[in-house]
């Protein structure tokens, strides 16, 4: 190639408009320029390490903050749950009293025995019904009480309250629960049967809710459940938060539900 050629491969020719004279410029690329554009572009999209910390530090905080959440919902459910099933089963042990013309209970598990995992397990959150039994003319054959139903466990860390029912029934004049002993379904770990103590509320063949120790006393009773945590050998839980819910039993056996934990703390 000759050298006249190779001089004009950087130059840029550019002719007048009206003298046709052809006027060359050299042209230089400038690489360096588009580099640094680039490479200060690609620099600006990125984060620095103390922007990536905190960025994971504000997840995890909004993380903790969810958690939270979702186990206080947790813990409403589960209370809201356990009322439901509690009432349910008043119902069903009023109508096994007036449907056998028989006194008939629900017990709720009383046994405070933690070195058996059973007892642990049902400690004051199992409940079943059990009547009055009879003999083949329906009479009552002497103080006798037989389970008729399965028994139901509420659901982890609810519990009845003793104290709290106790507390409202004074404060709304209605009676309270008895205790009594009677054989429970399952078997202890031993494989003997399964005589536990329990509280009871009963109905009688009329179907009114009456005082546990004196049927001649103030009708009706109030039932507190709480969610709470209660450690080893310890009779009463512990309430979490508050967490309470609960209803009251009329002398004609129908229920009138607390609207909140104020309503109940108020009813003291």
């Amino acid at each position: 190639m000759c050298l006249q050629c190779l001089a004009m491969v950087g130059e840029t020719s550019i002719l007048g408009p009206e003298s046709g004279n052809d006027y060359r410029y050299p042209v230089r690329m400038n690489h360096t320029s588009t580099q640094e554009g680039s490479l200060s572009g690609s620099l600006r999209a990125g984060f620095t390490l103390v922007e990536i910390m905190a960025v994971m530090m504000v997840i995890a905080i909004l993380l903790s903050v969810a958690a939270v959440g979702i186990q206080n919902i947790d813990r409403g459910q589960a209370t809201t749950s356990a009322l439901s099933v509690t009432e349910a089963l008043f119902d069903e042990a009023r109508s096994a009293a007036v449907g056998r013309g028989t006194r008939a209970r629900l017990l709720i598990h009383k046994e405070l025995n933690d070195s058996e995992v059973i007892d642990r397990e049902r400690y004051l959150s199992y409940m079943c019904v059990a009547v009055e039994s009879t003999n083949r003319e329906g009479d009552v054959e002497g103080g006798g009480w037989e389970v008729i139903t399965r028994g139901t466990k509420l659901p982890s860390g609810v519990y009845f309250s003793p104290e709290e029912s106790e507390r409202a029934a004074d404060a709304i004049g209605v009676g309270k629960p008895g205790t009594m002993r009677i054989d429970l379904p399952g078997k202890d770990s031993s494989g003997a049967d399964s005589f536990k103590e329990c509280y009871y509320f009963e109905f009688n063949p009329e179907g009114v809710c009456v005082d546990g120790e004196n049927a001649g006393l103030d009708p009706g009773a109030a039932v507190i459940l709480i969610s709470g945590t209660r450690p080893r050998d310890v009779e009463e839980p512990k309430l979490m938060k508050n967490n309470k819910v609960g209803f009251v039993v009329w002398r004609n056996g129908r229920t009138s539900i607390f609207r909140s934990p104020e309503q109940i703390d108020l009813a003291r």
